[in-house]
């Protein structure tokens, strides 16, 4: 499948190391006098360490060195070859050039306009299922091949894990770019010792050059910043080759050795996310998130030792060597030996935590106390995303049952199922609907979330199309089936979210209170209550009573009585309005209620009398709910308004 070592191969290697760390060298350079004109610059605040301005977005100077580069090589190998060498390399530039362009124009963009982590989030999360449907994914660990519902979290949850740690650890200057180099120079000798991955090793060389170059003038004090353009495009790239790698790995040791190339940035993100949980819900510090950035990464600790940038890159270059020349030896030396080179490992292990004085101890009580959650609201909040999904496959397994024979293509295949199903909770969640507090919502939540839902719906139109017409053409059967199918799917789906966000704020609104009502009522007397007035004020009135959070219930609302004779009969604020005035001997029979609350802003002294007199007759209390707008305003509890 790839090409084999050749002299002539050999002569390329220290070749083109240097010429694309010389084209490395004059983009970056270029790139220090353009990019401040283009308004890609760095300016020092916050967490910042620099003291100047500084051109950011430098990682397209090597980028661009790196793709000429790649270019000239294939074109002086016969460019894409015959044969298993065309097939590979066509494969190779479609599974990683997508990508990799896809990330760069993202990072500029971020560079540019400082783009939401959200946003970026869901970007990373596409290319990683793209990589796993090119073929790219883990399919296979240690020669065990892998269920696709396994096989597809592990890909996805590697690509964005090593995407970001590149971007986490380019934090001071020199620090990303020379790991880069160090981590392609191990995968370069990697693939020369197994001797028959020429296309990949002469990747690697490439990319350590322009890692190389680029280096020259981001090493400290920086004159250039690789940005997100720069680091993201590193970590895509690695997720890549070490994906690739570490999936053909039969052996353990074989599996550091890609695994282990990129050990610093890996172990600083895992770092990263023990501390956060443990300063987030241990300590319960305010404002810190798993996604908030801090000044405790292993460059930042380090520097604290030795207050100079240059040493702190030095030091975390050494611990990088040492990392990958110790998976290299448990991987080549004998089984003997290989005890040994775990324990040296182990060594290394210690001394990064050591050396960056990391809080191990304090996460590992995190883990035995578990993450405490003490709001509801949180759980509500969080388990929306999988319950959409839930809802969704759900809808999408009933309509599949119901049209399936003439469904094109196989409904039941991931990819389609992903292109249905997928884009809804990535829009809303893209929308901000999952931050809403669904057991207190008004009419707009509900109002946006169906907005969302048909923008979502749009997207999966334009995806289904798309596959229809790329499996069978311009077909018109096929089209009107798939039309068919599409609108089932959708407004099924859209009846089951709203349905279940509408049941929930019912619960939280009026079921949970009425529950509780029946309760206490078993050990205490709960009035049965009759609303006179239909209006505003009846509709504060039993807000009161039913969505007062924590409160106990006082009384159940049997139902309304209003002189609007165009109310009769109808159900009101989730109540039923039993007729007027005159119909209150009728209506105490038949219900039995104990009291009648007058829920009007003006009632006339006729009416009062009325009421007053019935509830003497009858021994029925007559209260009244007061309330203005200056009471209201005041945030008062307003059942203290009924007397």
């Amino acid at each position: 499948m790839f090409s084999t070592l050749s002299a002539q191969m050999l002569i390329f290697i220290p070749l083109f190391f240097l010429a694309s760390c010389a084209l490395s060298l004059l983009f970056t350079r270029i790139c220090i006098t353009m990019l401040p004109l283009l308004g890609l610059v760095d300016i020092p605040r916050g967490r910042h360490q620099h003291d100047r301005v500084v051109p950011r977005g430098g990682g397209i100077g090597f980028i661009l060195a790196f793709a000429i580069s790649f270019f000239c090589y294939l074109a002086l190998t016969g460019f894409l070859g015959t044969g298993k060498l065309a097939a590979f390399r066509q494969e190779l530039l479609l599974e990683l050039g997508v990508p990799l362009l896809v990330i760069t124009v993202l990072g500029v963009l971020d560079d540019k306009f400082e783009l939401s982590s959200r946003l970026k989030l869901v970007v990373q999360l596409g290319i990683a299922v793209y990589l796993f449907f090119s073929g790219a994914g883990f399919r296979s660990i240690l020669g065990f091949p892998l269920p696709i519902y396994i096989s597809l979290p592990i890909t996805v949850f590697w690509v964005v894990g090593i995407t970001n740690a590149f971007n986490l650890i380019d934090g001071m200057d020199g620090v990303a770019a020379g790991l880069a180099s160090i981590s392609a120079f191990a995968l370069a000798v990697w693939f020369l010792i197994s001797g028959d991955h020429a296309d990949y090793l002469m990747i690697m060389v490439i990319f350590c050059g322009v890692c190389v170059g680029f280096l020259r003038y981001n090493f400290s004090p920086a004159k250039i910043f690789m940005g997100d353009t720069g680091s993201l495009f590193i970590g895509t790239f690695f997720a890549y080759f070490s994906m690739m790698e570490s999936a053909k790995a039969v052996t353990f040791t074989s599996l550091l050795v890609p695994v282990l190339a990129m050990g610093v940035p890996i172990f600083d993100v895992f770092l990263a996310i023990c501390r956060r949980l443990y300063r987030k819900y241990i300590l319960k510090e305010p404002g810190v998130g798993v996604m908030t950035g801090d000044h405790d990464h292993i460059h930042h600790r380090i520097q604290d030792e030795t207050r100079d940038q240059k040493k702190t890159a030095y030091s975390l270059y050494f611990l990088a060597f040492l990392m990958v020349g110790g998976a290299m030896a448990a991987a080549l030396v004998s089984s003997v030996m290989q005890a040994l080179s775990f324990a040296i490992l182990l060594v290394i292990l210690f001394v990064a935590v050591r050396f960056a004085t990391i809080e191990f101890y304090d996460a590992a009580s995190l883990i035995s106390e578990g993450i405490r959650v003490p709001h509801r609201k949180f759980l509500v909040t969080a388990v929306h995303p999988v319950l959409d999904v839930i809802l969704l496959a759900v809808a999408y397994l009933a309509v599949v049952r119901i049209f399936h024979r003439d469904i094109p293509g196989n409904p039941f295949s991931l990819k389609q199922m992903l292109c249905y199903i997928a884009p809804f909770p990535v829009v809303l969640s893209l929308s901000g609907i999952y931050r809403t507090y669904w057991l207190r919502v008004g009419i707009g939540s509900f109002f946006k979330l169906f907005l969302m839902y048909a923008l979502a719906s749009v997207i999966v139109l334009a995806i289904a199309l798309g596959l229809i017409v790329q499996q069978f053409g311009l077909d018109r059967d096929k089209i009107s089936h798939m039309r068919e199918f599409y609108t089932a799917f959708v407004f099924l789906g859209c009846a089951l979210i709203m349905a279940e966000r509408f049941i929930l704020h019912y619960l939280e609104c009026y079921g949970f209170k009425m529950l509780g009502a029946d309760v206490d009522s078993r050990s205490k007397p709960i009035s049965r209550t009759l609303i006179y007035g239909g209006g505003l004020y009846c509709r504060l009135f039993i807000s009161s009573q039913y969505c007062a959070n924590g409160e106990k219930a006082e009384r159940r609302v049997i139902g309304i009585i209003d002189d609007n004779a165009s109310l009769h009969g109808l159900n009101v604020y989730g109540m039923n309005v039993l007729g007027n005035c005159d119909d209150l001997p009728r209506i105490l029979e038949k219900y039995k209620f104990d009291e009648v609350v007058i829920a009007l802003k003006a009632v006339t002294d006729e009416t009062r009398k009325r009421l007053i007199a019935f509830g003497k007759a009858n021994k029925i209390k007559i209260r009244e709910f007061r309330i203005t707008i200056d009471e209201y305003n005041s945030c008062e509890d307003i059942q203290k308004h009924v007397k």
